[in-house]
């Protein structure tokens, strides 16, 4: 019987194999009005995949920062998909009306996409090139200088 949870938490963990330089996976969720995404509809773009929550002070601090990057960077390819990992919605919808952002916001009240990148803290952010493989993985907040170093990196490519 240890021996089979043993083999069931391997495989599970097994399963997604997130890493840097690894393809990243797809997931479906909804934006906060309903519509539907996938991560792959952004695939073409360099991607910040942001994992946050409206209860994570340093999510809410970085947030501006994600925003402005955004602002410079959208027309050059660049894509942030921030995904809320709020149980309640109404939560990020009253957030945001405070602390509005131009980019994407998905919501993952379940927690799927959270378990299938294996996020065990927030933020943390996947930045993703063009042609879907994780290039960086960020743990806790984004450094502006570091990030804009990949990202024009990337957005080069």
């Amino acid at each position: 019987m240890i021996i089979l949870f043993v083999l069931l938490i391997h495989t599970s963990y097994s399963i997604a194999n997130i890493g840097e330089n690894e393809k990243a996976i797809d997931f479906s969720l909804k934006d906060l009005k309903g519509k539907n995404y996938r991560l792959s509809d952004f695939k073409g773009k360099v991607i910040l995949l942001n994992f946050w929550a409206t209860w994570c002070p340093p999510c809410r601090y970085e947030m501006p920062l994600l925003d402005k990057l955004y602002k410079e960077h959208k027309n050059k390819g660049f894509e942030i998909v921030a995904v809320s990992l709020d149980s309640n919605p109404k939560n990020v919808n009253d957030y945001l009306k405070n602390n509005p952002v131009s980019f994407t916001i998905l919501s993952d009240r379940e927690g799927k996409a959270g378990y299938t990148y294996q996020i065990v803290a927030i933020p943390t952010s996947f930045l993703i090139d063009k042609n879907f493989i994780i290039r960086k993985i960020y743990l806790g907040i984004i450094s502006e200088k570091d990030i804009k170093k990949e990202l024009e990196k990337w957005l080069k490519k």
